[in-house]
């Protein structure tokens, strides 16, 4: 146990010592929560569109005014013609036209049924669908309103059902509350694994790894005062991380507490683990800095903080099998906003165990024949 304390203490030291290590350890995940909670939002707003108005009647202006009113639509102004639409949406100053073709009112009345025509600049693809999604949603119910006024409806068809939505989990849809636990648990990956790496091939650079070699130093001891000062570290930025995603961005905590801090545990030995294998294998902080960096994003695009899983293709789903944050996430999610209990992520807990012990055992291996 004397020669664990030491070990730690000597870390201790070696961080303190390394001012730049240690604001990355301690500022940039902290500063990364919060940013990337505020700014990865798939929500779309300040959509320009644009009016081509071929109808000038009441009903056309009640179908703009509901776009008008939206604080996801900014109204850019009226074209005169569709070939204005196109240059318009060809030079960037508008992200949808809204074409209202002539007698569309007279359509309504009589026939009880028109058409009009959506536009939309779908070189970011995503943005696009969400704005067609937005104005199909906002003419669905513009017609409803025509329907109910008129009592128009076209033989033969079925009456028309009211749907009453209910968002589980997230009622509101915030994607703070779907970021958060994600972004929770990558900072851990980012301490636990990048920095530990880094810091220990710093060692090896300034000569102190070679005069702990020649020490009677045994490898269990070696490997436990090198995890426990990032695991310690990581704990209390899993703390500060859950008081933000709790009082800064309101993501509730429904789940077990302690729950959560045995899965952040065992994360971070895997993270360490990780990191120690790294250390393995580079040989200067360059190369170090470079595997890890590789892994580090690798991990983040496939584990579905960003993205789903399941619509991903069938090799980046298998791929997947072996990413830790990827389960980890999983439990994020389903423990905060769900409340799930250990029996519904014991799978999960099995994998990153199995993972947990499978990298300390392959960076003993490797740092006994570095010896």
């Amino acid at each position: 146990m004397n020669r664990i304390r030491y070990m730690v203490e000597k870390e201790i030291r070696q961080l303190r010592r390394n001012p730049v290590l240690l604001r990355i350890m301690l500022a940039a995940p902290i500063m990364q929560l919060i940013l990337l909670s505020y700014a990865a939002n798939y929500e779309v707003k300040n959509l320009n569109i644009a009016v081509v108005d071929g109808d000038h009647t009441t009903y056309s202006q009640r179908l703009v005014s509901k776009f008008r009113h939206l604080t996801n639509f900014n109204l850019s102004g009226y074209l005169p013609n569709e070939k204005q639409a196109r240059q318009t949406l060809l030079a960037g100053d508008a992200d949808l036209v809204l074409v209202i073709p002539p007698h569309f009112e007279r359509d309504l009345e009589k026939e009880g049924s028109a058409a009009v025509q959506l536009l939309l600049n779908a070189i970011d693809g995503s943005k696009a669908g969400i704005a067609n999604g937005y104005a199909t949603a906002i003419i669905r119910d513009f017609n409803a309103d025509v329907v109910a006024e008129t009592k128009v409806v076209a033989p033969g068809t079925v009456p028309q059902l009211d749907i009453e939505n209910q968002y589980w989990y997230n009622p509101k849809l915030e994607y703070k509350t779907f970021m958060v636990p994600g972004v929770l648990f990558e900072l851990l990956l980012l301490v636990g694994g990048l920095v530990s790496a880094l810091n220990i091939v710093r060692e090896k650079e300034i000569g102190t790894m070679e005069q702990l070699n020649v020490t009677p130093i045994r490898k269990h001891e070696f490997i436990l005062g090198k995890s426990i000062p990032f695991v310690v570290i990581g704990l209390v930025l899993f703390t500060i991380g859950l008081l933000l995603g709790r009082f800064l961005f309101q993501v509730p905590l429904v789940g077990s507490l302690a729950l959560m801090y045995v899965f952040a545990v065992l994360f971070l030995i895997l993270c360490v683990g990780l990191g120690l294998l790294i250390s393995t294998l580079a040989e200067n902080q360059q190369q170090a800095l470079f595997v890890s960096f590789f892994l580090l994003v690798l991990f983040i695009l496939l584990s579905g903080l960003f993205a789903s899983t399941e619509n991903m293709p069938v090799w980046a789903q298998w791929l997947n099998l072996i990413n830790p944050l990827k389960y980890i996430i999983e439990v994020g999610r389903n423990v905060m906003l769900k409340g799930s209990t250990f029996a519904d992520v014991n799978r999960q807990f099995a994998a990153l165990a199995g993972m947990a012990i499978g990298l300390l055992l392959l960076a003993s291996w490797r740092y006994r024949k570095t010896v």
